[in-house]
């Protein structure tokens, strides 16, 4: 195929560019906005992290500009710039949404593109919401055909790029033929991230959601300059997409906890065998994690880093026996607690064959505590809240925008009614918030 040619499928191409706000059912736009409230508060719980800062850091020496905001502390900078800033903040607890077939987040590389592309373009609320359900659609069925023919398991940014052209490359007025060049530039530049190397030994490289962030946005602007692509293979081959009678974005999961999703069902069972009451460490004789083989090369080092504490499994598990919780401190910490450390030292991991096959549409979880005093305390089979089916889903969302968007009430009351001008705000809570609830507050822009 020539690369004068990106040619989209018309179901494609009609989904991306024709989606219009009053196509997407009330109860997809009520996920949707509740997403946006979930990207919210974890990027402000995701500022003390030191990522975080360098990655802005770099954004100002690399992408500096003054058409978009870093929401890590409302610095100025291009939109490619913000777009790789905000994508590093929003993944840098591993606290932000994912999607359980994709093993990925797309979250954190479409809405950061899309507000800064909607910066960049003056664009409305209802218009910039558009873009990012489109880009949640695309970047979710790119990854869920990417592990279908990949054997290798690649981060999110080698998929999540895709998504973030299509919804950036909407708000920047890209036409058909160039929108199929930005998804062919996405796909074709995306990192090759195979993150089960940075699960055995974590480092801030993770899931390149940054990476993808940035890739997605730059890529529609290359397409807008007339730069040119091979089409998509991700999305021009295969069976029919499904847009518009099957909404993905409804099947993305939120976390309770700044940690890998396969630790998160762990943490949850801890906190079930306590009964109310933090375990004391020298009450533990020893602790067996039952859980799904993916999650068994989790890293049992002691943490020195916070990627080190999210990419393990037995460390969240004795903090969660120790404290009772387990939460943005447990990832910022400095390791040092020792009865967390008699705790992981008296812990084992077992795969679990069930388990193991019903990975990755469930990711299921049992802990066991032997206490010295002979009894035996046990989660039985357990997941974590927040799967797309929890009913107790937006209750997550709820409590982590109650905790770190601060007062949590005033954002809702100025919430309750947006200015004309929120995306030229730079507040950062205050602007994603407003978004996320200009749109849940009655189900419509």
């Amino acid at each position: 195929m020539s690369t004068a040619s990106a040619p989209l499928s018309a179901e494609l191409a009609d989904f991306a560019l024709g989606l219009r706000w009053d196509d997407i059912p009330v109860d997809v736009r009520r996920r949707l906005a509740w997403l946006m409230l979930d990207h919210a508060a974890v990027v402000v719980a995701g500022r003390p992290a030191p990522a975080s800062l360098i990655a802005a850091d770099y954004a100002s020496a690399a992408s500096g500009g003054d058409v978009a905001t870093a929401l890590l502390d409302g610095r100025r900078l291009s939109a490619a710039g913000a777009a790789w800033a905000n994508g590093v903040l929003a993944n840098v607890l591993d606290y932000d949404d994912g999607h359980r077939l994709t093993k990925g987040h797309p979250g954190a590389m479409v809405i950061p593109a899309a507000l800064a592309a909607a910066e960049a373009t003056g664009a409305d609320l209802r218009t910039m919401m558009e873009a990012i359900a489109v880009g949640y659609e695309i970047a979710i069925r790119a990854g869920v055909r990417q592990h279908d023919r990949a054997p290798q398991y690649h981060a999110s940014g080698s998929w999540g790029s895709l998504g973030a052209a299509a919804a950036s490359g909407r708000l920047f007025g890209l036409d058909a033929e160039q929108l199929g060049h930005a998804l062919g530039l996405a796909e074709y530049h995306a990192p090759i991230a195979l993150i089960m190397r940075s699960v055995a030994d974590p480092a801030m490289t993770k899931d390149a959601c940054g990476y993808g962030s940035q890739l997605g946005i730059t890529s529609a602007m290359l397409a807008e300059r007339g730069y040119t692509a091979l089409a998509p293979s991700f999305l021009s081959e295969g069976p029919p997409l499904r847009f518009g009678d099957r909404w993905r974005l409804t099947e993305a999961y939120v976390k309770p906890y700044p940690c890998c999703r396969w630790t998160q069902p762990g943490i949850t069972a801890a906190i079930a065998v306590q009964d109310g009451a933090a375990i004391p460490a020298g009450q533990v004789e020893s602790v067996v994690i039952h859980t799904f083989a993916a999650a068994e090369p989790l890293s049992r080092r002691r943490p020195r880093t916070s990627e080190q504490m999210q990419y393990s499994l037995i460390w969240p598990v004795a903090v969660a026996l120790v404290d009772g919780d387990f939460g943005v401190d447990g990832v910022l910490s400095e390791f040092n607690n020792e009865q967390v450390a008699e705790v992981a030292a008296r812990t084992d991991v077992v795969v679990n064959d069930q388990m193991t096959t019903a990975f990755p549409a469930r990711r299921m979880t049992r802990v066991v505590v032997k206490l010295r005093s002979g009894e035996q305390l046990d989660s039985g089979v357990v997941e974590a809240p927040g799967e797309p089916d929890d009913p107790g889903w937006e209750a997550v969302v709820q409590h982590k925008a109650r905790r770190y968007l601060a007062p949590a009430d005033e954002v809702l009351a100025v919430a309750a009614d947006p200015p004309a001008s929120a995306l030229a705000s730079g507040d950062a809570e205050r602007l994603v918030g407003q978004l996320a609830y200009g749109i849940h507050r009655d189900g419509g822009a």
